[in-house]
Formats: structure tokens, sequence, C-alpha cells
């Protein structure tokens, strides 16, 4: 799995590999050092170049994320890549009678396309080393069980240190369990050690359909944010695949071993994140520009003469993970002791005329296209709750808490569903956490597209529960 980190090193050494590629050609006749000179030189020293590097990538695999995780890797792939490269290059001076330009001019080309590679990994090793430090991107995990299994899947963490920061394999055989010889208090006391160690991730040799109680351990490692994956053998996945999926999603294959997940999650993969943090800020953007640049001060006027007070309202709400985030809104109620503890009501008194207005019209959130531009929100995802709910509705409400995988959202497939304003009802928050649960397992920038527009034509037919 790639995280944040290991995508863009992953593009910074692709994008920073072929400038220099190409700028090595051009220093050359810059500084006159070519033996020929001209378009036609430039064109097809370019082309060679670049062919002979591209075929030398599909056998070497620089960019590959197993092959980035040290420096050492980055390193010996970069110098196996470029010693196939001069292969290929002088193959082709031999075989090409017409490229004797190439056989001239190749050693100072090769001299300086080596010295800037050279130069792009001295940068980044110093990078990691002493500028940055990239452990916030790293997922936290830890290993229940001791077997052939875990060892091996031991191994592939510590290969891909950029990608996850392992903490340790954790075992507890007070009640061995007959299929395997681990036990389910392990999973029990790992979730515990996973709370209090900040785990992201937990993975488990514990086989689910095996083991009775793993649906409630599941259900208690999802109350408190932490994901638990299952890795088990090829023999075990291959003789029960059909009853494993039909409870189970095959999330991926590490190093060959088969990991299986609760839930499938499409936010997982690296490039739908990125196409979803694009549309977020291409579309928040284009919403501050075009409209909050003038609509903002109107509005901030009008909330100024109407009541006193910061015309901003901000409110700390339970984002991504469960971690808190400033959450911001036009001011649509007079300054209160009871806001952060309070849903707004119907005919509420402590919310203004124009507070009103703005509510009916959603255009109190429209700040929070600056917490989508920060990062801690998204354009479409699960509505954050004020910190207290968060706390009362966890202990309530199954699966609440796997709301919480995701950004928190300005708009969401519950709200475009009817599910917004007030909850009286417990089946109300009910409804709401299986639509925005549905939404996770089912994401997919034409579905954030569909939520935007029927967002939009809701809130122009004007909604009942708005208020």
């Amino acid at each position: 799995m790639q995280n944040r980190y290991v995508f863009i090193l992953i593009a910074t050494l692709l994008v920073l590999d072929a400038l220099v590629i190409n700028c090595s050609i051009f220093l050359l006749q810059y500084f006159n050092l070519a033996k020929q000179s001209g378009i036609d030189f430039q064109f097809e020293t370019l082309i060679i170049v670049n062919l002979t590097w591209f075929i030398s990538s599909l056998f070497n695999k620089p960019y590959h994320h197993s092959n980035v995780q040290s420096i050492k890797s980055i390193c010996l792939r970069g110098v196996k890549t470029f010693i196939t490269q001069v292969a290929l290059l002088i193959l082709a001076s031999l075989l090409f009678s017409n490229l004797h330009f190439l056989a001239e001019n190749m050693v100072t080309i090769l001299l300086i396309e080596f010295s800037a590679l050279a130069l792009i990994r001295l940068s980044i090793y110093l990078s990691e080393t002493y500028y940055f430090n990239f452990d916030s991107y790293k997922k936290k995990i830890a290993i229940i069980g001791h077997n052939d299994i875990s060892l091996k899947l031991e191994q592939y963490f510590l290969k891909n240190r950029l990608s996850y920061d392992f903490s340790g394999s954790y075992e507890d055989c007070s009640e061995a369990n007959a299929n395997n010889g681990e036990t389910l208090s392990d999973l029990k006391n790992t979730i515990k050690f996973a709370l209090e160690n900040n785990l992201d991730e937990v993975y488990t040799t514990l086989f689910p359909e095996n083991n009775k109680g793993v649906d409630e351990l599941l259900a208690i490692a999802e109350q408190n944010c932490v994901r638990v994956k299952f890795a088990t053998t090829i023999k075990n996945y291959q003789n029960q695949e059909e009853t494993l999926l039909n409870n189970y999603k095959l999330s991926n294959f590490y190093d060959g071993i088969p990991i299986l997940v609760a839930r499938h999650e499409p936010l997982n993969l690296i490039w739908n994140r990125v196409i979803k943090r694009s549309f977020d800020i291409v579309f928040s953007l284009g919403v501050i520009v075009f409209i909050l640049s003038w609509l903002f001060p109107i509005i901030i006027i009008l909330i100024l003469l109407e009541s006193p007070g910061s015309p901003i309202f901000s409110q700390l709400r339970s984002g991504r993970n469960n971690e808190a985030f400033w959450c911001f809104k036009f001011r649509s109620m007079q300054i209160n002791a009871d806001s952060n503890n309070v849903q707004a009501t119907k005919g509420d008194k402590r919310i203004t005329k124009i507070g009103a207005f703005l509510r009916k019209t959603s255009l109190d959130e429209f700040p929070q296209f600056f917490n989508v531009l920060i990062g801690n929100m998204s354009i479409v995802g699960p509505r954050p709750h004020m910190l207290k709910h968060t706390e009362e509705y966890r202990q309530i409400i199954d699966q609440y808490m796997v709301r919480h995988y995701l950004k928190p959202g300005i708009t969401g497939w519950a709200q475009v569903n009817g599910h917004r304003g007030e909850t009286k009802e417990h089946k109300q928050m009910l409804a709401r956490v299986e639509h925005d649960v549905w939404y996770m397992e089912n994401w997919s920038l034409a579905k954030d597209i569909e939520i935007v527009y029927k967002t939009v034509a809701n809130v122009a037919r004007g909604e009942e529960n708005a208020y």
C-alpha cells in the first residue's frame, strides 16, 4: 500500500529524472560541448535517450513503490537503470550506423545525466535525514500472533518502512486457540494496546471463519477507529474463498499473503485519494474565488448589523480518525453558552433572522470551503458532529465511528437523501450512519459529482429540514 509520501516521492523522482535526462542534452548544446549541433541533433538525441531510459525503467522498476522504501534501494535501482540505459545506447549506436552523432556525444551526455541523477538522490537522502519528518504519513501498525504468517508479514512491513511504522508483534497465549495457537484474547488485548499506542491498523493471523466472537471484536475495534485486517495463507484462502468473501473483502496480497478486511474502502487506494483531493481543491477554490470573494463581506456586514460578536462561528468537531478540528460557519445564532452542547432545533430562539435565512439556504456552511482547502474536510463526506455528540452516539450506534474513517464533508449522501437537521430519535441518526458507511464503501468521483448536483438542487427547491 502506498501512502501520500511514497506517492509524492515516486512522482518527484519520475518528474526530476525526466527533466535531468532531457536537460542534459540542452546543456550539451548550451555550453557548446556537442560535436554536432542543430535542431535535428537535439530531436534525434532526445528520442533515443528518452526511449532507452523508458525501456530500462520497465526492466528495473525504479519507480515501483517497493523500490523506493530506502535511499539504498532508490540508489541501487537508479544505478541499475542507468547501466541498462548505457548498454542500450551502445547497442543502438552499433546497430544503426546513422546514429554516429550519438556515439560521438554519448560520454558527455551520460556524464551530465549521471551527475544530475546522483544529485537528485543525494537531495532526497538529505531531506529524509536532516530536514523533514515523514512519520506522520506512515500507518502505525502492529501484528497479533506469532507464526510463519506473522513473521513473513513482519518482513514485508520492515521492507516497506516508508509506508508503515511497525510497532512490533503482540502475543498473549493465555487461551490458546485449537486452530493455530492464537487466541481471541490476543485481539482484545491488541485493541487495547492499539488505543494506548495510537495504532491505525492491527493485523491478525486469527482466521475469522474459525474463531467465534471475531465479529464482536471487530465492532469494538471499529468503535475506536482501529482497522483490523486478517492475514492468512494462500491454502486457507483458496479452501474457503467463497465462504470468506461472503463476509469479508480481499484487500490485497502482501508478498503473497492474502489480506482480508471487513469492508471495501475505495479511498484506501492512493489514486482515488488523489482524485478526490484534486476535486476538493478545484471546487473549493472555484467557490472561494467566484462566490465567497464578494458574498463573504456582504454576509459579514448583515450578521454584524443584527447582532454583536464574531461573524464567524468556529467549533471543534470530530474529523477523520476522530481527530478534532476547528469547523467554520457563518454565525447564525445569538452568542450563547449552549452552542457546543445543544443541537439547533426547529423554531430555536437562539437563531437570528439573518441566521434563519443562512441556514435555510445553507449559506452558513460556506466558510467550510476554507476547511476543505486546508485539508481537514472534503466537499462530500459524512457531516462532522460536535465532540459531545460523537461520544454519545459511539456508545449506542453500531458502526458510528466507521464514518470517521473519512474526512467529514460539507454535504453528504445522507443529506441528499433527506437525513439532515435535528435528530430527535435514535433511528434518525442510525439512518445517517448507514448512508455514510454506504458512501464510504461505494465512493466514486461520479458519486461525489452526483451528490453536489443533488445538494444544489435541494437548496434551490428549499429543504424542509434546513433550520
